[in-house]
């Protein structure tokens, strides 16, 4: 630019009254007022890039937990054979048993576990109690999937309710005649036979007096299949002792078999660093303590039926149970209509085994 050029240039600025410094003052606050916005959406990114890594951690550390609560060890599979000597684990008593143990201290658990054994039972006495798990359950029907009846008090599911088919024997008359049609005294012996094996084999695992347990009367047959509808959701996690005080043992006795008979539906005890599975076997036989430390469930089932008897045992005898006898129907007042209050308003169907 000439000489010219440039001494207009400064009268310009010299006639705006504005100083060279002055003019540069005004240029940087331009540039910095320019700059603030642009700060600011970076700002903005910075933020919205760490919400977004929060998102994503968070996100890790919920699948992580969920996979741990999930992870999941086979206990006892469906193709095993657990003939020679069972499988066993040991976990740590709750405190579920402090009572018991001041009341009666030779029986209550003093350690605490599960075991899983296919050789308690024979396989013809598993063939004859599936027989008349069919025979009675083929009497009522649950809507919610979940079928249970008890020998010892009459109590069936109907519905949404339960009834008692040694009641509905009276009031039709048929008394007698009928329930032995249903039941049999051999189908009596072979039940007690049943329960007394697994009595003793409880006894014998957890160290304690057979002759101080007791069996309940919180025994049933159930009958499991896919529900259509919401009602009784039996696959909920829950801890036995919680739901029936007097209980200190629960065992079961498998009449189906997963796999074949049925999908879904296998036994899984809720442990805090890993679930571990049971898969249903007929004649398979799985005992464990009833406290909190062998919270449970089993799984819905898909397709197929599934058949168990559950059995639990005492070490307080005023909720034993005495032998099944054919003409139960005169026998039904006293204890077990004691029973039937309990099962109606803490009924074990909902969430049990």
């Amino acid at each position: 630019m000439s000489s010219d050029g440039l001494n207009r240039r400064e009268r310009v600025v010299n006639r705006n009254g504005d100083t060279n410094e002055e003019n540069m003052c005004r240029m940087v606050s331009r540039e910095v007022s320019l700059e603030r916005p642009q700060n600011q959406s970076i700002m903005k990114r910075v933020m919205s890039v760490m919400a977004l890594s929060i998102a994503i951690l968070l996100m890790i550390y919920y699948t992580t937990t969920q996979c741990n609560d999930t992870k999941e060890l086979v206990m006892a599979s469906a193709t095993q054979s657990i003939k020679d000597s069972p499988i066993r684990r040991q976990v740590m008593c709750s405190q579920d048993y402090n009572e018991d143990r001041v009341r009666f201290p030779s029986c209550a658990p003093q350690r605490c576990g599960r075991f899983v054994s296919d050789s308690v039972i024979t396989e013809s006495e598993t063939k004859h109690l599936l027989l008349v798990a069919k025979r009675g359950l083929s009497l009522g029907g649950s809507s919610g999937g979940s079928t249970i009846l008890c020998l010892h008090t009459g109590v069936l599911s109907m519905a949404n309710n339960f009834v008692n088919i040694y009641k509905l024997i009276e009031r039709t008359q048929r008394k007698e005649k009928d329930l032995k049609e249903l039941f049999t005294e051999k189908d009596l012996q072979v039940y007690r036979t049943v329960t007394n094996k697994i009595r003793k084999r409880i006894a014998i695992h957890f160290g304690i007096p057979s002759a101080q347990l007791y069996l309940t009367a919180h025994t049933f047959f159930r009958r499991a299949k896919n529900p259509q509808n919401k009602y009784n959701e039996y696959w909920r996690r829950h801890v036995d002792k919680q739901n029936v005080k007097f209980v200190d043992f629960t065992s079961l006795l498998y009449l189906s078999t997963y796999g074949a008979d049925f999908s879904g539906g296998r036994f899984i005890f809720t442990d805090e660093m890993s679930n571990q599975t049971i898969e249903p076997k007929f004649g398979r036989v799985a005992a464990f303590t009833s406290g909190s430390e062998n919270e449970h469930f089993f799984e819905r089932v898909t397709s197929g039926t599934r058949y168990a008897l559950l059995m639990t045992f005492t070490c307080d005898p005023k909720f034993a149970v005495n032998g099944l006898q054919v003409d139960m129907p005169k026998v039904w007042h006293g204890f077990a209509a004691m029973v039937w209050r309990i099962w109606t308003s803490n009924p074990f169907d909902g969430n049990s085994v």
